[in-house]
């Protein structure tokens, strides 16, 4: 189970506070102890600091740090067989605590708070990374995500939009291939991770496409649904328990949790790339990093292009329950 072995111990949960979470020595002696244990030890602790009386601004800032120790704990377990269960199990459970703490803040944060107001599309985009966090986990482990992930999931997003901060570019550290991130470009990253077809995938290939996401993320644009349009869509409603859908069309439409994205510059995107692969280019210099080859690259270029890009899908009429997905005043998809 362990990947570090060590004897070093951990401070007990009755004695921790949420200010020594945010102790560099703490963390120290959490990233030196043994799973599942460290894992165990902070989510006590971030549970614990549920409890905890500080302001509005003051959890946020715990939260970011709770997110970096969260991330470094989540790198350890997925070195372990994704279907591990304890694995898969307690990794879900970490990001699960840490999600609770931005649930608590957040009539704070629409109600106005002073300290958080000026923060608001970094917080929700912390908040939707868990979200993205938590479907990437499900994926590697080949498992459904739940329901209620998914309203929760389109409930931060409506946030974001309710608080017109959805395409406020924000810079997250904790992603290493593409800093500029918004709330929109976070939240359509996991839902093209739940179109990635992810069966025929292996969870090296989600990781790699994971890693890609944050900027392949960003070239999905918002489409009005006042007019109708023919292309390559994506279709998501906000007050459904499921991602979103592949669409040819966008007919006019007053739903108000209907939202749809244009995926034709994915398209365009996936495709320049595997031409310069295929033209010799290597994937590092065209930003898919260095430890994919050519061939593997290119495969997953070509997967991935299938799953959210299908070259008929313009060409096919409309499922009959399009209309109905889509039309005014409907509820259920």
């Amino acid at each position: 189970m362990s990947d570090t072995p060590s004897s070093a111990a951990l401070p007990s949960a009755s004695s921790a506070t949420p200010h020594r979470l945010m102790q560099k020595g703490w963390a120290t002696q959490l990233f030196a102890a043994e799973l599942p244990q460290a894992s165990i030890q902070l989510r006590t602790e971030i549970e614990l600091a549920l409890d905890a009386s500080m302001s509005a601004f003051e959890r946020f800032r715990l939260t970011e740090v709770c997110r970096v120790l969260v991330m470094g704990l989540h790198n350890r377990w997925r070195r372990l067989s994704p279907n591990e269960g304890q694995a898969f199990s307690e990794d879900v459970a970490l990001w699960r605590a840490l999600w609770a703490h931005y649930s608590l803040s957040l009539r704070a944060l629409l109600d106005g708070d002073p300290g958080l107001a000026p923060h608001k599309a970094f917080f929700l985009q912390q908040a939707l990374f868990i979200s993205k966090q938590l479907r990437l986990i499900h994926a590697l482990a080949q498992k459904p995500f739940p329901a209620e992930l998914w309203k929760e999931t389109h409930a931060y997003y409506r946030f974001s939009e309710i608080l017109q901060c959805s395409f406020e570019n924000v810079t997250d550290k904790l992603l290493t291939t593409e800093n500029r991130v918004s709330c929109y470009s976070t939240y359509l990253h996991t839902l093209l991770i739940d179109l990635a077809n992810l069966s025929a995938l292996s969870p090296q290939q989600i990781l790699w496409m994971d890693r890609w996401l944050p900027r392949l993320a960003r070239k999905a644009q918002p489409v009005d649904i006042s007019q109708a349009q023919i292309g390559l869509f994506l279709a998501i409603r906000l007050d459904n328990n499921r991602g979103g859908a592949l669409r040819a069309r966008v007919k006019p439409s007053s739903a108000a949790s209907l939202r749809i994205a244009d995926l034709n510059e994915i398209a365009k995107t996936l495709r320049r790339r595997r031409r310069h692969l295929i033209t010799g280019e290597t994937p590092a210099r065209v930003k898919l990093g260095e430890d994919i080859s050519s061939d593997q690259a290119t495969a997953l270029l070509a997967h991935l292009e299938a799953a959210w890009c299908p070259p008929d899908l313009s060409h096919v009429p409309d499922a009959p329950q399009f209309d109905d997905w889509t039309s005014s005043g409907t509820t259920s998809a």
